[in-house]
């Protein structure tokens, strides 16, 4: 095939066009032009020899997709959103790691694949709430095929959330045990606090303290009232309570260092302490080692995510384990299937949290 280089860069097609064609292709390629778009969609009915030589074909020529062309007619984008509203994504969870966008495979229904391997990019967004309904409007704009959303400390109701998302499926990835219009999957936090209070309760202790995320956060505030509720159940005063944040590692290691001290400056009696996640836990330990205690023999620390590094530390650490990689692959599925279907029936999802006991913890002395 004659192929004509001018001054810009681009080929001239057969057809004359400034760049190679989808017929172009399937000229090369000895194939039919809706062969190479099947190839291009990467549907399962193309014989591997086939999609091996339009692939060499579409490499020859230099052929790209007309995107634009290609959303006006089939109303895909292949792109899905990410927004977190009011902070980042958990830094625990490498979610913008590409192995961690994950929806089914259309190829083999039992296997689950990066979304990079299916055709599908992610762009990631952060917002606040004030700028959530602008930033779901360019989202709609974008004409993004769906939105993962991580918002935990958005209250909103289901409604006014949808009105926002313009008609685009939309996933949460929280804990909102009252939407009911809104697909979301989210660990049981009640669940995940009781399992921490009772595993102290059942080594004997009565005098449990708590260092939480700020208040403000769906979570946060879970399992601050399930702590104080299921002590109180217990016939106990609950202990002292400080507020930390965990939107970045500094943030948690220096917060858990500052609330940890100020619970044991307090003055108010305590034999074991509740702290937001891992991260944080870091942070109290070298607090409480500071004012010369040691855990677990003086006091007993106990957290939240079970986080790779958590049974590494200096004694490793007593944890609630979520399974962050679950949640996400499970969201992603689940925005997947509103997308080939918008009217599916939204779908709420809680996941169990699970204890790992470690040497943080013991009976109190």
């Amino acid at each position: 095939m004659l192929q004509v280089t001018v001054s810009h860069g681009a080929k001239m097609g057969r057809f004359g066009e400034s760049r190679p064609t989808i017929r172009d292709v399937a000229h090369e390629a000895r194939v039919s032009h809706q062969t190479v778009s099947r190839v291009l969609n990467d549907h399962p009915q193309v014989a591997p020899a086939t999609r091996a030589r339009v692939l060499h074909a579409i490499r020859k020529l230099g052929y790209e997709r007309n995107l634009a062309a290609q959303m006006l007619t089939t109303q895909r984008s292949q792109i899905i959103q990410v927004i977190t509203v009011d902070g980042k994504f958990p830094f625990e969870v490498p979610l913008l790691d590409p192995t961690h966008f994950w929806l089914p495979d259309r190829r083999s229904p039992d296997r689950a694949a990066p979304l990079a391997e299916l055709g599908y990019s992610a762009l990631y967004t952060e917002c606040t709430s004030e700028t959530l309904a602008r930033t779901l409007e360019i989202a709609a704009a974008r004409m993004v095929d769906g939105v993962f959303l991580y918002a935990p400390q958005l209250h909103i109701a289901d409604d006014e959330l949808l009105a926002m998302a313009n008609g685009t499926p939309l996933v949460r990835r929280d804990f909102v045990l009252a939407s009911r219009k809104i697909t979301w999957v989210g660990f049981d936090q009640v669940r995940a606090t009781q399992l921490a209070v009772q595993h102290l309760l059942d080594l004997g202790h009565r005098q449990i303290a708590i260092v939480t995320g700020t208040l403000r956060g769906i979570n946060a505030r879970w399992r601050y009232d399930t702590w104080r509720k299921t002590l109180v159940e217990n016939g106990l005063e609950p202990g002292p309570a400080a507020e930390g944040d965990f939107t970045t590692t500094q943030s948690a290691v220096e917060t858990g260092y500052q609330a940890m001290l100020h619970l044991l400056d307090q003055g108010h009696p305590f034999t074991a302490v509740i702290v937001a996640n891992d991260t944080m836990a870091i942070g109290a330990l070298h607090a409480i080692r500071e004012r010369g205690l040691q855990v677990p023999e003086h006091l007993s620390v106990i957290s939240y995510n079970n986080a790779p590094f958590a049974r590494f530390l200096d004694p490793p650490l007593t944890t609630i384990a979520f399974d962050f990689d679950v949640q996400n692959r499970l969201a992603f599925q689940f925005l997947f299937e509103r997308i080939q279907d918008p009217h599916a029936e939204p779908h709420q999802h809680v996941l169990l949290p699970e204890l790992r006991v470690r040497e943080s913890t013991c009976a109190p002395k």
